[in-house]
């Protein structure tokens, strides 16, 4: 990556993570994706019990496959094989997780955390449940506000992830959110994030790269 990216996102974050501290928020600063696994893992104690939210960034970063190695009870949600009902199970097993790793669709300069999500399984886990969260978030998430913060999620995010999951929704023909009322809408909850409880729940790791949608 161009140096001035570098310190660009480095600059960005810096001003986040402020904010981030003024909401009861943790956070943390990567320098490269390839970090990203063992940093995370550090931040997990050995043998508890972990789920994860759907996110593209877990799986560019090698942060999936590398929990899957790691000394912990992993509720896989994606193994092989896995059958509808057991699918859900596993999903509904992961909001009493001790920790839950998962991406944000964007974070606000001024600290908040948004989210917009299908079946809401992601949302519900962060928001109450497991006794840690750890969310995961290249720099190019960050926004200047709330309602930008909506814009980049509906209109580049969510017609990249419905045509990444095979969708018929009209946001695939168009590339634009219509607000549908498609069956195969994926955007059915928005999520804010302002502030934390509990200040030693929820830990954000930046990364100084493009990760995810």
């Amino acid at each position: 990556m161009d140096d001035n990216i570098k310190w660009f996102y480095q600059t960005k974050a810096k001003m986040v993570m402020e904010a981030l501290k003024a909401n009861r928020i943790n956070s943390s600063y990567l320098a490269d994706a390839s970090q990203v696994a063992g940093h995370v893992l550090g931040l997990i104690a050995g043998q508890a019990s972990v789920a994860v939210g759907g996110s593209m960034t877990l799986t560019e970063t090698g942060l999936l496959e590398a929990i899957r190695q790691a000394d912990v009870r992993f509720i896989d949600r994606y193994e092989p094989g896995l059958g509808s009902d057991e699918t859900m199970a596993r999903l509904r097993a992961g909001l009493d997780a001790d920790v839950f790793v998962s991406g944000v669709n964007a974070i606000t300069e001024d600290g908040q955390l948004v989210f917009v999500d299908g079946n809401c399984n992601r949302v519900a886990g962060i928001l109450f449940g497991p006794r840690k969260v750890i969310l995961v978030a290249g720099c190019n998430k960050i926004c200047a506000d709330v309602t930008s913060a909506i814009e980049r999620v509906n209109n580049y995010a969510a017609p990249i992830n419905a045509k990444r999951l095979g969708r018929k929704t009209p946001c695939v023909k168009t590339g634009v959110c219509e607000d549908c009322r498609s069956p195969e809408r994926i955007c059915n909850a928005t999520v804010i994030i302002h502030k934390q409880a509990d200040p030693q729940r929820m830990h954000v790791v930046l990364v100084g790269a493009d990760l995810g949608y």
